[in-house]
């Protein structure tokens, strides 16, 4: 199947540094490598939380900036780490890492992109139904223009990445 011929084209991973998010990496590879679909990754800062613990006093302004500096380089090293997972299999990933409110960075990306299917781990738990407002895996189900893939099963998916 050529490249324009099937609906996957450009697929867009939500990366958060949870173990799901590795799951759902190896599994978008997969799917990316099986489908020959270009794959982008996305990591963004939650700038938003970071407001808030300062507007409510739990930082303070330098505390903030270190924290969204140690943020930050998190979200490189799980990036890097996905590049590297996909160079296992011979396939090359595209990284992009954003600072703001995470549903919206995403949405933007989801839409500058081109994205013909955005893939993520599983959600987090919510414990009430004010939770699934504040959940960012919630929030992007809710606010992006794309089909959404949810990962579930690790061990399924961490075999077939094996296998590859």
């Amino acid at each position: 199947m050529s490249n324009g011929a099937h609906p996957l084209r450009k697929i867009l991973l939500y990366i958060d540094g949870s173990e799901s998010a590795i799951t759902a990496a190896q599994f978008a590879i997969a799917i990316a490598k099986s489908y020959e679909s270009e794959l982008r990754a996305i990591y963004v800062v939650n700038e938003d939380l970071l407001d808030e613990l300062l507007k409510v006093k739990i930082f303070v302004q330098m505390e903030k900036m270190d924290y969204e500096r140690d943020l930050e380089e998190d979200g490189k090293r799980y990036l890097n780490y996905i590049v590297k997972i996909a160079d296992r299999k011979g396939f090359k990933v595209e990284t992009i890492l954003r600072k703001g409110v995470v549903h919206e960075e995403v949405s933007r990306e989801v839409d500058e992109y081109g994205c013909d299917l955005l893939i993520q781990g599983e959600l987090g738990e919510v414990l009430s139904l004010r939770d699934s407002f504040y959940e960012e895996g919630e929030r992007i189900l809710r606010k992006v223009k794309c089909p959404v893939m949810i990962v579930r099963g690790s061990d399924k998916i961490e075999k077939k990445y094996n296998e590859m």
